[in-house]
């Protein structure tokens, strides 16, 4: 009786053995089945993937509408949409290098006199950049100068001129082939104007408002890239890599050649990755955004509306910083300090990233709180000017946000924003 007790038992044995042979050679998993949360952890981040098209505006457009009248539009609002999308539309050719100078032609007396518009971007995009989002033909010029703005405006009754301006003093260039008409701009520039809040001249080619500018406070809550998630972004081994603590209690993470480095209490990390020097004087500006948009796509994404800010300086030869502002709405986000908040600055040699600093912090845009609000104009906005001790150097003064942040969230608050000549921005409280 024990032997045959003994036999059944170890056949049993065998035959569960071979039952378990069989399904692991012939079992396959089941990819359909969910993997616990718990036990996952997501390698990529969270940020949107744009293209470099959609950074490329104007931060603002100035309507003269003659009669010693003008008013200025922001991004996104309905009138700047329409005359944008215009001049968008049209052809630019014929371009022929000119001394300012050499116009012969009172500005002040055109801005005030001759109806037309002014396309501004503050800091300057190259001619081939700006050629990705405007019908721009033929040959362009050498030089590849950056574009601060584009004056369309009607000569007389019959002719329109389009006078590109530079960054380079006393030089512009004339779209003579430029196909914009009268009709234009009395019908699509003038003609979005409306109701708008009329502007007067100051300090030059600025312009401040004769009536209060309405806009709105947000209070938004915030999430915050972790140190898994950045050390997965820009490794290609996170496991290797080793951590250091610096006096100023930032974190620094390397792999031997890549460096990153976490501030914490700022919100804030700095990429660097060493890259043999250049002494190429030749910046090919196009090539550096696009690589700079497409890493910035594959490290992190963009957390909001950006748009292209800060170009280089043509001549130095190295590396290139490149810088993209961040917008909420129509204006753009302002940290007089540059810290914390509101851009993405990239560094790059040769179309390959060296450097790249940017806030950790990710808006949720969704639980959103608002309060309406007014920024001053007219005579307040005036002495309150007459009060600022550095007016003479104010290059631009806009309407912008100034991000606050606390421990839960992240505020953003109207102000008006002054840029010096030493490239410094300062509120004016």
């Amino acid at each position: 009786m024990m032997e045959k007790l003994k036999t059944a038992a170890l056949t049993l044995l065998v035959m569960l053995s071979l039952l378990q042979s069989y399904l692991l050679a012939y079992s396959y998993p089941q990819p359909e089945q969910p993997v616990i949360q718990e036990e996952y952890v997501k390698t990529e981040m969270l940020g949107t993937q744009v293209s470099l098209d959609e950074m490329l505006f104007p931060d603002h457009i100035v309507v003269h509408l003659g009669n010693q009248q003008h008013t200025v539009f922001y991004p996104q609002t309905e009138p700047y949409t329409e005359i944008f999308d215009t001049v968008k539309q049209r052809n630019l050719e014929g371009f022929r290098k000119n001394n300012l100078s050499a116009l012969g032609m009172n500005w002040d007396d055109v801005a005030a006199k001759r109806p037309g518009v002014e396309i501004r971007f503050r800091d300057g995009l190259p001619l081939n950049v700006l050629q990705r989002i405007m019908q721009i033909k033929g040959d362009l010029p050498p030089d590849n100068d950056v574009i601060t703005r584009i004056w369309i405006f009607a000569q007389n009754e019959n002719e329109v001129r389009t006078i590109l301006f530079t960054d380079t003093t006393n030089l512009i260039y004339e779209a003579t082939k430029a196909d914009f008409t009268t009709k234009d701009i009395e019908e699509r520039f003038l003609g979005a104007v409306g109701t708008a809040i009329p502007y007067k001249p100051f300090n030059g080619s600025l312009y401040l408002p004769q009536k209060p500018i309405p806009m709105t406070a947000y209070t938004m809550p915030y999430t915050q890239l972790t140190v898994d998630q950045l050390k997965r972004t820009f490794f290609v081994d996170p496991a290797v890599t080793r951590n250091l603590m610096e006096r100023d209690g930032s974190e620094i993470y390397t792999d031997s050649k890549r460096g990153l480095q976490l501030k914490s209490e700022q919100h804030w990390m700095t990429y660097s990755d060493p890259v043999a020097p250049s002494t190429d004087n030749k910046i090919d500006f196009l090539g550096n955004l696009l690589a700079a948009v497409q890493f910035i796509n594959q490290h992190g994404g963009w957390n909001g509306t950006y748009g292209v800010q800060k170009v280089p300086e043509r001549l130095l030869p190295g590396s290139q910083s490149y810088l993209f502002r961040q917008y909420y709405g129509a204006y753009p986000l302002i940290n007089p300090r540059n810290e914390n908040f509101g851009f993405i600055k990239i560094t790059l040699q040769k179309d390959i990233v060296s450097g790249y600093e940017r806030s950790t912090l990710t808006p949720e845009m969704r639980s959103v709180t608002r309060r309406e609000l007014e920024l001053v104009g007219g005579e307040a906005l005036d002495a309150k000017l007459d009060q600022y001790t550095k007016k003479s150097q104010i290059v631009a003064l806009f309407p912008a946000y100034r991000p606050v942040i606390t421990d839960k969230s992240l505020e953003l608050m109207p102000v008006w924003a002054m840029e010096l000549y030493d490239g410094t921005y300062e509120f004016l409280e």
